[in-house]
């Protein structure tokens, strides 16, 4: 019985354990669920739709029509040998065809309308790679941001230890009559100072997961924890990033595809200029069946068959300007597509010189960490054993507080600098 109960008790501790959600998972899931990058896949269906031939003119087109009418008459007739009709009569004017038309020749325009299709297809799957791009580096960086709140509480509860020995410390000091009363003061506000800061760094732990659970479509207040990722496996040559940028940027990609629909847009207003073949035919019926007038009754069957030619030789010079507006479009994509490329490198060679800072700085701070957690439990000692006094033990606790506070920031920043490389190189989203 005694194990049936302690059985019931793990199970309700495990129902009730926190998630730990990893960086991976939280990845997957916003990939998923997030709205911008639902919205990003629905508009590439729309596209990917209006690839095929005929929706570029490239098929034939067979309508069938029908009508069928009637009409009331009153008919005075008087002929030249005599002879009057007086009637009131009906006429019934049934008819159907199956109409035929298939342009054979049209300067190539629907070759080149097909070839739009397809870019303009391409492009949106590109546009849905940079939605599911940004959806990410929002993702992981919200994810860091957690993190480096995590590691804030933790060292401010660290810190809060120091400050509670301190405090009793000074209280039995005082106490004993060995110390000040002054000291014991300054301890509890120096104590408090902290303990204050801690419930805002709570606060804001908090609320960073709300933000990531916000792109993660979750509920606001769905709790979870996280784990810590340090590790840095991202460290390629400036170069290879910058080769990397040059094939893989996704906005570079974008601007390239934008650019190419332009020079097919050039042929399709150029093809303006040039005739248009089409071939038609109908396969008729009509019947025309009246009580009253010279023909009673009247009924066709016919199929007519043909070729049309459409030249346009001037309409206003609208085509000319047509051209015109083309190849002035195709100059301004080739110009942003430039200065995007100037601005990738810019950007990459910024980020690459901060990520090598980043690193520096972090390994530079984990050395100044363990010399400030070294000094802050000397200073301790010595403070217990009536070697130092407040002024001392405080400055060694500040230095704790800050070099534990600029470390949390330097693993933070190498995060979201490894983060701008990998998005500027296209590495993020393969």
């Amino acid at each position: 019985m005694k194990n049936y109960f302690i059985l019931l008790l793990l199970i309700a501790q495990t129902s009730f354990a926190q998630e730990t959600l990893t960086l991976e998972n939280a990845v997957s899931i916003a990939l998923e669920k997030n709205y911008d990058v639902k919205i990003a896949e629905l508009q590439q269906k729309v596209a990917e739709t209006q690839v095929f031939k005929g929706n570029a003119g490239m098929l034939p087109r067979l309508d069938f029509n029908s009508n069928a009418g009637t009409a009331f008459n009153e008919v005075k007739q008087v002929l030249a040998n005599g002879s009057e009709t007086n009637r009131f009569g009906t006429n019934l004017t049934p008819s159907a065809n199956l109409a035929f038309a298939w342009t054979l020749y049209d300067g190539k325009r629907m070759y080149a309308v097909y070839d739009r299709l397809k870019n303009q297809s391409q492009l949106s799957q590109i546009q849905t790679r940079i939605a599911m791009e940004n959806t990410m580096a929002n993702v992981m960086a919200a994810y860091y941001e957690i993190m480096r709140q995590k590691q804030t509480v933790r060292f401010l509860e660290t810190i809060i230890k120091y400050y509670e020995e301190r405090l009793n410390i000074t209280d039995q000091r005082w106490q004993f009559g060995k110390g000040s009363k002054l000291d014991f003061l300054q301890s509890k506000t120096d104590l408090g100072t902290q303990t204050s800061l801690l419930v805002q760094a709570k606060t804001d732990l908090r609320n960073a997961k709300v933000t990531l659970n916000n792109l993660l479509a979750r509920e606001p207040n769905m709790d979870f924890d996280v784990q810590e990722v340090v590790a840095l496996t991202f460290d390629p040559s400036q170069e290879d990033l910058r080769n990397r940028a040059r094939t893989a940027n996704k906005t570079l990609q974008a601007f390239r595809k934008a650019t190419d629909i332009t020079v097919i847009q050039q042929r399709e207003a150029a093809s303006l200029q040039l005739p248009r073949v089409t071939l038609n035919s109908s396969l008729g019926y009509s019947l025309s069946k009246t009580n009253a007038g010279l023909f009673l009754y009247n009924q066709n069957y016919g199929l007519n068959t043909g070729v049309g030619l459409t030249w346009n030789i001037f309409n206003g010079q609208i085509t000319r300007r047509q051209i015109q507006t083309t190849k002035i479009n195709t100059e301004i994509a080739k110009k942003q597509e430039e200065d995007w490329s100037v601005q990738l490198e810019n950007d990459l060679v910024r980020a690459y010189n901060q990520y090598q800072t980043d690193k520096e700085i972090l390994k530079l701070e984990e050395e100044y960490n363990q010399v400030a957690e070294e000094n802050m439990k000397i200073s301790l000692e010595k403070f217990r054993l009536g070697g130092s006094t407040i002024l001392e033990i405080n400055e060694a606790q500040r230095s704790l507080n800050t070099s534990l506070n600029r470390l949390t920031n330097a693993r933070y920043n190498i995060k979201i600098s490894e983060l701008q490389l990998l998005r500027l190189s296209g590495e993020l989203v393969k």
